[in-house]
């Protein structure tokens, strides 16, 4: 038995302030956009956000699954919970890793870890620079945030939601688990799960569907013509035409976003996760000290060919010593500093 089946079966949880204040915006015209599973790809969600051209009274809402797999998982996080735009509901990678946050302990769950939950902590250990009690403090106050976050959106004509809806139980008694797990029960239900509103959800990727990098549509049509589910997760990290999709639930648009080419990270390793899981982010440390030191000697030969003579290397300290013998002008270290009394030289 997979350990998601371990999960408790918690009821599923609405955040009704933020549903009204969703709903006061469709009503009024403003543009509340749907964006799929970002999986730690920061760079693509920050370019996907700006060609969105959000106007002051516009939202997003993430579907989920901020995490894992991707480069920078704690940068996707910091990001939303910073922006005043953004909304997320839990995913099921986000239900993986709250489980790794033990009262005020941080036990990293092994299967969590065998599904992308590396990288994700090798992002905390890495923004932290190295600092681990950093990286465990803002990874539990970013668990927290986590576990607060609503199971679904319901509106008036539209449902939002990780994974879907079990089609054996009444909408009004869905569980968390089933919200955040399920997959061909919902999908492949031959008929609408709500008959007056079209669930967008994440979670399956839309090659399931045939649609690789596209939306998918449900065959099944609601009374107003709309399908009965808009499937959203394009996937960030695909082999063939990787990136996220935007949807607006005011116009019906569809915004597409490539995953940038400095986020393929699949190129660089044959792990299904990025390499900053390797060594949980020390690799990716030494990476990045390896590529400040051959910049600054690219640097310096740079100077050097332009006839610019750099002689002091940085970090330098210094000593001051009292002059013992006569100064001769022309034996000062090319590095010192004459004065009356004493002369400075470098360490």
């Amino acid at each position: 038995m997979g350990w998601k089946h371990d999960i408790r079966r918690a009821p599923a949880v609405r955040d009704r302030g933020t549903e009204t204040d969703l709903q006061a915006r469709i009503i009024a015209g403003n543009r509340v956009w749907v964006v799929g599973d970002v999986h730690g790809h920061l760079g693509t969600l920050r370019a996907l956000i700006h060609r969105l051209k959000l106007e002051e009274e516009d939202r997003v809402v993430l579907l989920g699954d901020l995490i894992d797999r991707g480069p920078n998982s704690a940068g996707v996080v910091e990001y939303i919970r910073e922006h005043p735009q953004i909304h997320a509901i839990k995913g099921n990678h986000e239900q993986m890793a709250i489980q790794s946050l033990q009262a005020t302990n941080i036990e990293l769950n092994h299967v969590w870890m065998s599904k992308g939950g590396s990288s994700t902590w090798g992002s905390y250990i890495v923004a932290a620079k190295g600092d681990l009690h950093r990286a465990k403090l803002t990874f539990a106050e970013d668990c927290a945030w986590l576990a607060d976050l609503p199971s679904h959106i319901v509106l008036d004509d539209w449902r939002l939601v990780h994974a879907g809806y079990n089609p054996k139980i009444d909408l009004d008694a869905q569980d968390e688990k089933s919200l955040l797990w399920v997959r061909r029960a919902f999908f492949k239900h031959d008929e609408a799960i709500d008959e007056k509103r079209c669930i967008l959800f994440g979670h399956t990727p839309t090659k399931k569907f045939k649609r690789i990098g596209q939306i998918a549509h449900s065959k099944i049509q609601l009374s107003d013509g709309r399908p009965s589910w808009i499937a959203m997760d394009t996937c960030a990290y695909n082999q063939e035409s990787p990136g996220l999709a935007a949807y607006d639930l005011t116009t019906g648009n569809t915004v597409r976003q490539k995953t940038l080419k400095s986020e393929h990270w699949w190129l660089k390793t044959e792990s299904r996760e990025a390499p900053v899981a390797e060594f949980f982010g020390l690799a990716e440390l030494r990476r990045r000290a390896r590529k400040v030191v051959a910049a600054r000697e690219k640097a310096r030969r740079r100077l050097s060919m332009a006839g610019v003579s750099y002689r002091v290397k940085a970090p330098v300290s210094f000593r001051i010593v009292k002059r013992k013998l006569p100064l001769v002008e022309d034996a000062i270290p090319a590095s010192g500093i004459q004065s009356q009394d004493s002369v400075i030289y470098r360490v």
